[in-house]
């Protein structure tokens, strides 16, 4: 158990458009901020909708992964991982039942589907949108002709992508959610992909989780984010912060409004502004 206190804060952030540039990069206003922040002993969660394996590598690349008392919220909130004793510290995985539920109504509805084992992405075909996936996240792909056939664990999450046409992605999502909206939640993380996880798994029940983990009061922590994903770590952050170039729903609601987007400090505004 990490050492906590009352005296800390937590600072959660997406990843994409809301701590990195548009080209994946980290700026060095960001860096020198988030350098600066973990010197103070408070913490860090690294909020993001990819999956354990791709978050790991993403965050070695930034040179992020070793910094001190960092955690990342993968999956949305569906599992929780210690980079300092690198252990999962909470997860909420969907049964292999339901899986094959949603993987059968996307053959339906003919639209792209996935899911994960630890290291690969799971389809039961090769199509375009998977092969895009994969070189983005850097992940192997493993193809299957029924998806229950491989699964040994149960998964974090399931994704529908369709990255030509997102009004596709948004009418399988009303096709879905009378099916499994009792079950499963569904969201997106950007107009193209399509977020099915356990119920109750979110953004803002994670930082809850880490606000009663690490025994710091809701008041000390601050989030940041842009898209649907992130609405409800918004509002669950004592302070939460839209980014500028963020969806008009989040800055409706949040404390904090950038004045700089991603490709500009956002981050280290809010950081400079509440938490150094």
């Amino acid at each position: 158990m990490p050492e906590t206190g009352k005296g800390r804060k937590i600072f959660f952030t997406d990843i994409d458009d809301t701590l990195v540039n548009t080209d994946k990069s980290l700026s060095d206003e960001n860096r020198r901020a988030l350098e600066a922040y973990v010197k103070t002993g408070s913490y860090l969660v690294i909020s993001t909708g990819r999956v354990l394996f791709a978050s790991i590598r993403l965050l070695k690349d930034l040179g992020l992964y070793d910094f001190p008392n960092t955690f990342i919220s993968t999956c949305n909130g569906g599992l929780i991982y210690d980079t300092s004793r690198k252990c999962v510290i909470y997860d909420s995985l969907i049964p292999l039942d339901q899986v094959a539920d949603v993987f059968r109504f996307a053959r339906e509805f003919g639209i792209h589907i996935q899911t994960y084992t630890d290291t690969e992405v799971v389809s039961e075909k090769d199509t375009p949108d998977l092969q895009r996936y994969c070189a983005i996240q850097k992940m192997p792909p493993l193809i299957a002709e029924r998806v229950e056939d491989v699964l040994r664990q149960s998964p974090p999450k399931i994704l529908a992508i369709d990255y030509e046409s997102p009004e596709h992605v948004t009418e399988f999502r009303n096709y879905l959610e009378p099916k499994i909206g009792e079950r499963l939640d569904l969201y997106k993380s950007n107009p193209w992909l399509l977020e099915i996880v356990q119920k109750g798994v979110n953004k803002g029940n994670a930082l809850r989780f880490m606000a009663d983990y690490l025994s710091v009061p809701i008041e000390n922590t601050v989030s940041a984010g842009d898209e649907e994903n992130d609405l409800t770590m918004i509002e669950a952050a004592g302070i939460g912060c839209a980014m500028c170039n963020g969806k008009d729903s989040l800055k409706e609601i949040a404390d904090y409004v950038t004045e700089k987007d991603n490709n500009h400090g956002g981050v280290a505004e809010i950081l400079n502004k509440f938490c150094i």
